[in-house]
């Protein structure tokens, strides 16, 4: 009885506590369902409240009560009233979240309103008394309309007294500063000379209407701009002035860098017509050597070992390596590089080629020393000297750094999160930075692994960098949208861990990342392309901001890719084209190094170069973290088909078809 009693205890308890568990469960799953119902209810009432719908948002807001970002209503509500002028709200805002991010966008919204409503008053009450663009013309013309014009001529000069144009705005201060009598024909030849350095012809043109007497120069600077060339050449017959002199130096120095074998051919004659300092001199020469060098001039060599010894700087005899390297001249490229500084050459870029140029000249043993010793680094060189070796790949993966057990983020993270989850990128990165400041290193260890939970692959992989936890792979390189990517990139060409490589150099996993050159997204596609894609796929694509989408981004990314591939069926040509053009991976597939290594080190350009090498690295940490053991680097690397021919494995077949074992030594 006691034994039969005890086993139905024993079962009871089980019972209990499988019951516990699945109510926790339960619980949870219901949390969740009422946290997306929340979102989806917010998103709504949010597009209301920017609407100006106040009733209908204050009727449905109840089931967002404790909902940490609902006071984004009320932004978005004011944010709508903004034309009225709703200053007390604005206030009332600011007193309820003193620290919230909000604040300042409110403040510059309720700047251009009272701005774009001539509010000159109430705009000086609220302006700092210093901006940029159109908020400091108003802020100027506030000043004036308002008559506290005592000490404001200098901050009108210095909006006017630029190469650019400025702001419309700006017209009515510059006007009455004009009127004073301030303006001078002094300052309009200087406008003129700044408006020369950046090239705007047209405002030359319009400032040159202003001058009463017109200096010879100004015509000149127009025709130097409008064809630098044959007005450099011309140059040599005018007469000598001290701004003639400025002129051809500017203009000789853009043409060494755009065209330095057109200036090369009459650079003789322009040297010796103009009074120019040495140190101009020198400053040209070099330039024009070191662009003739990326085009692979052949009178750039003798240009770049003739120049000075302190205009040999590291990127001079960097490019007269790679000009050796270009043309396979390997005794050459070992005396330059041996004529880098100790600092430069024990970078592992040039240690590689140490090691190549010893190996080629038959220095075995030197170069399987310089091999070994740089296979024991994780990056592409590493990579590259341990193929030569035959040797493991230096992987480990870094044990976690100690966390704040039970870590509640501050709310100003937990509103970060919760922006980034329904889509408010930049709000969330505004809220963001604030909670993060003043974080312990262990209250940073725990959020790293919160953010990443929660899909902000961004913020983790930025975390790890501020702790210089450069060895903790699974946080630095997520393995994020991985259903998605091996949806789309289904094949051989191009894997998932090429998509996330690219994914993790191009965007550093941001959704919403935006380059100077309009990319957008996690591939960071062009607009251009995106619709190009889309009209391919069948999708049509409006707005930039869908490319924002994680899912759409991927599906276009990867679709171009594909496409990339059937065009180049190479990956190194591949990832050279998806970074500087197609046209670009075309010029550099004729009559350049066959050799993979030599060809990615004599790309003209250094952003492709870099980009290509990480790609490469990327590509080989992520076949270790998905497949455990990784394709050596060299797979990813046969032969260039330049001019057309066969790719061939690179180093051998043997080699580029192996899977790199994994060694962690201390």
């Amino acid at each position: 009885m006691n034994i039969t009693h005890k086993k139905n205890t024993g079962r009871t308890l089980i019972s209990m506590r499988c019951l516990a568990v699945l109510c926790l469960i339960t619980q949870s799953l219901v949390s969740m369902a009422s946290v997306q119902q929340q979102r989806q209810l917010f998103g709504k009432l949010y597009s209301l409240a920017l609407a100006g719908q106040e009733q209908q948002v204050q009727q449905q807001r109840q089931p967002l009560n404790g909902y940490p970002i609902e006071h984004y209503l009320d932004y978005a509500l004011i944010q709508s009233k903004m034309q009225t002028l709703p200053e007390s709200a604005i206030a009332d805002f600011k007193t309820k979240h003193p620290n919230s991010p909000l604040n300042k966008r409110l403040k510059s919204a309720y700047l251009t309103a009272l701005g774009n409503q001539a509010q000159w008053q109430k705009y000086l009450q609220h302006h700092q008394g210093f901006d940029q663009g159109k908020k400091q013309c108003w802020y100027l013309q506030a000043r004036i309309k308002t008559g506290q014009t005592q000490g404001i001529e200098p901050l009108i000069q210095a909006m006017w007294l630029s190469g650019l144009s400025a702001p419309d705005a700006c017209n009515p201060a510059f006007k009455w500063w004009q009127d004073q009598g301030h303006i001078s024909e002094n300052l309009y030849l200087q406008r003129i000379k700044l408006a020369y350095e950046s090239r705007n012809s047209s405002l030359i043109e319009h400032l040159k209407k202003k001058l009463k007497q017109k200096p010879l120069w100004v015509d000149q600077a127009l025709s130097l701009i409008k064809d630098p060339a044959a007005s450099l050449q011309q140059s040599t017959q005018w007469p000598p002035t001290t701004e003639t002199q400025w002129l051809v130096f500017k203009t000789s120095l853009w043409l060494a860098k755009k065209k330095p074998a057109t200036l090369h051919g009459f650079w003789p004659q322009v040297k010796a017509a103009h009074a120019l300092t040495m140190a101009q001199v020198n400053q040209i020469e070099r330039q024009m050597a070191l662009f003739a060098a990326t085009d692979y001039e052949h009178f750039s060599i003798d240009a770049m070992k003739q120049l000075p010894a302190d205009m040999k700087d590291d990127q001079i005899k960097a490019w007269i390596v790679r000009y050796h390297l270009f043309n396979q001249q390997w005794p050459d490229v070992l005396h330059a590089l041996k004529q880098m500084s100790k600092r430069q050459l024990d970078q592992a870029r040039w240690q590689y080629w140490l090691a190549r140029a010893e190996a080629k000249l038959g220095n075995k043993a030197v170069a399987k020393s310089i091999f070994k010793k740089l296979s024991s680094q994780t990056n592409y060189y590493g990579f590259l000297a341990a193929d030569h070796m035959r040797l493991p790949y230096q992987l480990c993966h870094q044990p976690p750094a100690p966390a704040t057990a039970n870590f509640t983020p501050p709310a100003g993270i937990n509103r970060a999160i919760e922006l980034h989850h329904i889509g408010f990128l930049s709000m969330a990165r505004s809220e963001w930075n604030l909670g993060y400041r003043g974080l312990s290193k262990t209250d940073k260890q725990a959020l790293a692994k919160r953010v990443q939970q929660e899909g902000w692959y961004a913020k983790s992989i930025a975390i790890m960098a501020d702790l210089g936890q450069w060895e903790n792979y699974q946080l630095r390189y997520p393995i994020a949208h991985q259903k998605i990517i091996q949806q789309h990139a289904n094949g051989n060409k191009p894997m998932p861990q090429w998509v996330m490589a690219i994914i993790k150099q191009e965007s550093a996993w941001t959704k919403d990342a935006v380059s100077h050159a309009n990319a957008h997204g996690l591939m960071q596609l062009l607009p251009t392309t995106a619709k190009q894609l889309g009209q391919q796929l069948g999708i049509n694509i409006t707005q930039n901001n869908e490319l924002h989408q994680a899912p759409l981004n991927i599906l276009l990314g990867v679709q171009y890719q594909k496409n990339l591939y059937q065009q180049f069926d190479h990956p190194l040509l591949v990832a050279a084209a998806y970074n500087a053009g197609e046209r670009k991976s075309i010029d550099w597939s004729q009559d350049f190094p066959a050799s993979p290594d030599v060809w990615l080190e004599t790309i003209p350009y250094r952003e492709t170069r870099d980009y290509i090498t990480k790609i490469l690295s990327n590509v080989t940490i992520y076949d270790w973290l998905i497949n455990k053991q990784p394709k050596r680097i060299s797979h990813w690397m046969p032969t260039i088909p330049i001019n057309q021919a066969a790719s061939q494995p690179w180093p051998n077949a043997t080699i580029s078809q192996q899977l790199a074992t994994i060694q962690c030594s201390p």
